[in-house]
């Protein structure tokens, strides 16, 4: 088998010839041809391993499935619906969809912890609670495994509800929004604005003039003890009732710097302050809040891996680390490091490296040389007008060393019909998941 790269405006894959030389040695992985990539950057192909004439290809490709892409305002989702994302993403050659089943507190699979989305039933708020008749969730993972995927339940983790200025209907089983407000003071288990006196973020749209969040979501603090059994919950949940491969964490962070003056962090500042009496809140407050977050990661990671120690954690990350660390109080790669979380995706696809991929390759090495043993798995946009920025992406992760890559999401590569495109092109050749040396 020949690996040929072309030059020009990107790098392309394509296969010269089929396997079957029989002086082929069996299972190898080395490098055949280095090629310029940019200015300053270099990218190595490696063969695929090959034994008995048969190509193994070891290589993490996730596709983001948010719930915007599988359900639709209007009509209720259907079963037709995720056959054509299964089928588009394996005629691909993905290997792994990390599918959105939790968006603001509530379920878009059976739960007796949170109530049915909304959305399932073709509304953005006011069928809250209704059965759809089918599990969504269920389903996708016996399409998914059949057609030879992996499937990653993906959920939001501290948004609670919309910025509607009404909250959610109370159903059967209640929203965490109602949950968390009858067993706590009122408005304690949101997150608070910075301020004297501090006001907990309410449903007004900022635009409005309001308190919540400019992302349109009402968050939940994530230092209240409450909001982290309940999340921990649903984790264990999913972990235990279906048969999944992961666990894909997103929003795992806080709303932004100016959150969190809650309740429970002021508490823990006075129990502080108790002991050493000089601290000053502002100081002392980044460092709590990032606890708070890497404290869920770790208790989530603890509780899903002793259920199914095979199961991987990952999470979808701020693309700039010091932004994230500073001003959302995310600090992933200690999570990396502690060795409870099994993959960092960052989500290497805002405005500022989008179409710049020298700075792209510099910021996914940043994530890759603190990567700790554990994966990093960048993310790649999937909108862009032309295959070039989106191939060149994947051939750079791949000289970087990264095991894989994750692109967002399912509707943008559909809009643009690029399922041909990838598997005639950097997914040429098939490939299984790659197993973490530190799981069983």
């Amino acid at each position: 088998m020949t690996l040929v790269l072309m030059s020009g405006l990107g790098v392309r894959w394509a296969l010269a010839q089929a396997v079957g030389d029989s002086n082929t040695p069996p299972a190898i992985s080395r490098p055949i041809v280095t090629a310029p990539l940019t200015e300053t950057a270099t990218y190595t192909a490696y063969l695929p391993f090959i034994s008995h004439g048969e190509v193994t290809l070891t290589e993490f490709r996730a596709l983001w499935v948010t719930r915007f892409d599988w359900t639709f305002f209007g009509r209720p989702v259907t079963t037709t619906d995720l056959d054509a994302i299964v089928d588009n993403a394996a005629s691909a050659h993905f290997n792994a969809l990390l599918f959105q089943i939790r968006g603001t507190g509530d379920a878009f699979y059976s739960s007796t912890l949170e109530p049915w989305a909304s959305r399932l039933s073709g509304q953005t708020t006011k069928t809250l609670g209704v059965d759809p008749g089918w599990d969504p969730l269920a389903y996708m993972i016996t399409r998914a495994h059949a057609s030879g995927l992996q499937l990653h339940a993906y959920l939001n983790v501290y948004p609670t509800w919309l910025c509607d200025s009404i909250g959610p209907t109370k159903t059967t089983v209640l929203h965490p929004f109602w949950q968390w407000t009858y067993q706590s003071d009122i408005f304690a288990w949101r997150e608070w604005q910075n301020g004297n006196p501090p006001l907990p973020m309410n449903l007004i749209p900022a635009a409005q003039g309001g308190r919540c969040s400019t992302d349109g979501y009402l968050w939940a603090s994530p230092a209240s003890p409450i909001v982290q059994s309940h999340i921990v919950s649903v984790a264990v949940d999913l972990a235990t009732r279906y048969d999944l491969d992961g666990l894909h964490l997103d929003l795992v962070r806080y709303s932004s710097s100016n959150y969190s003056s809650d309740p429970a962090t002021m508490q823990a500042f006075t129990d502080a302050l108790a002991i050493s009496p000089t601290l000053v809140f502002t100081t002392w407050r980044p460092q709590f809040q990032r606890d708070q977050v890497s404290g869920l990661v770790a208790r989530i990671y603890s509780a899903t891996t002793a259920i199914k120690p095979e199961l991987l954690l990952s999470a979808a990350v701020w693309p700039n680390y010091s932004d994230g660390y500073h001003g959302f109080f995310q600090a992933s790669k200690d999570w990396l490091a502690g060795g409870y979380m099994d993959a960092n995706m960052p989500m290497l696809y805002t405005s500022d490296i989008l179409n710049d991929l020298p700075k792209w390759i510099t910021r996914t090495q940043g994530f890759i040389d603190d990567a700790q043993g554990r994966w990093i798995i960048p993310g790649i946009s999937g909108a862009y007008t032309e295959t070039t920025p989106l191939f060149d992406r994947i051939a750079a992760a791949r000289s970087l060393g990264a095991p894989g890559v994750a692109i967002f999401s399912y509707s943008a590569l559909n809009a643009s019909h690029y399922w041909d495109d990838l598997a005639n092109g950097p997914f040429a050749v098939p490939a299984i998941v790659p197993k973490p040396g530190w799981k069983p």
